[in-house]
């Protein structure tokens, strides 16, 4: 097989399309990496590229200033694309094994307050866009859905009678989630205005003014337009949702394990950042259940 680094990406991109299924959206984040990873080196040929070289790369993108979180994901891509020639015996070992990159800071998530999260919600106009937006905001919250997974929603994706949501993840991975009260009646309302503004044969949930699949973009715009009209403290992004809906799962139930399926994480370690919001919560539970947290008088 050819050692080309051009030729080979290509083959990458085939293989995590088609073998991987990858979402659009992380095979275009890979390419986005690969690419600027391929224009830093003289050489086409990737057997001369050396741990050293790799590491010297993974110190320009530290003086460049990009965060400990983009260098680990840039690294991480480069890491795929070598293990993927070690699959394929066009190498032995992969050279990124030993690569140093910058530790990443755990970032403690923001998190709406249930009176803030009311107050987003409580959108009464009934244009096209405010319905619409009310669907949205009100689903993301209610099933802690990615602003990815949200786009991808079809007609099918939701079963209206059983209050269920089937979402496509990470990973082609598929979740069935229920769907709160408030959410429920806030779709219902979008479909009885939806079916007029739909384009022909278009069977995405979520639409934009022409009729076809709304935009990632064009959620966060939204967004950010309903929390400014809101008066909110601070411009959230549509993850904020995710992250508050986990965080009030979490501080109602306490079972780290429901909330990990019903994100979908792989990890439970990726859960567990969400136990780093509320200090205050913990200890109190802490104070009040652990056999030895207090004296006794």
């Amino acid at each position: 097989m050819s050692t080309n680094l051009q030729i080979l990406i290509n083959k990458f991109h085939n293989y995590i399309k088609y073998e991987k299924q990858y979402s659009d959206h992380t095979i275009k984040n890979y390419l986005i990496d690969l690419t600027q990873f391929k224009n830093n080196f003289d050489t086409e040929d990737i057997s001369k590229i050396t741990t050293t070289n790799l590491q010297d790369y993974i110190s320009s993108l530290h003086n460049m200033g990009l965060d400990s979180s983009t260098i680990a994901r840039k690294k991480s891509s480069i890491s795929s694309l070598f293990n993927f020639f070690c699959k394929k015996k066009i190498i032995d070992k992969n050279p990124c094994k030993k690569l140093i990159s910058p530790k990443r800071k755990s970032k403690i998530p923001v998190v709406m307050s249930i009176t803030e999260v009311n107050k987003l919600c409580d959108i009464k106009e009934k244009t096209f866009q405010a319905i619409r937006d009310k669907a949205i905001i009100e689903l993301m919250y209610s099933s802690a859905l990615r602003l990815s997974e949200t786009t991808s929603l079809n007609l099918t994706s939701i079963d209206i009678n059983s209050k269920l949501l089937v979402v496509e993840g990470k990973g082609k991975k598929t979740r069935y989630l229920p769907v709160g009260d408030c959410a429920l009646s806030a779709i219902m309302k979008w479909l009885k205005v939806r079916h007029d503004k739909a384009a022909n044969n278009e069977i995405a949930l979520f639409l934009n003014k022409y009729g076809k699949r709304i935009s990632n973009r064009s959620i966060q715009q939204r967004i950010i337009f309903w929390c400014k009209k809101k008066s909110l403290n601070y411009i959230i992004n549509p993850h904020v949702l995710r992250h508050t809906c986990a965080t009030h799962l979490l501080e109602s139930s306490g079972d780290i394990r429901a909330v990990q399926e019903f994100l979908g994480h792989q990890d439970i370690s990726t859960t567990q950042i969400y136990t780093s919001v509320n200090f205050d919560y913990i200890k109190k539970v802490y104070d009040k259940t652990h056999p030895r947290a207090k004296t006794s008088s």
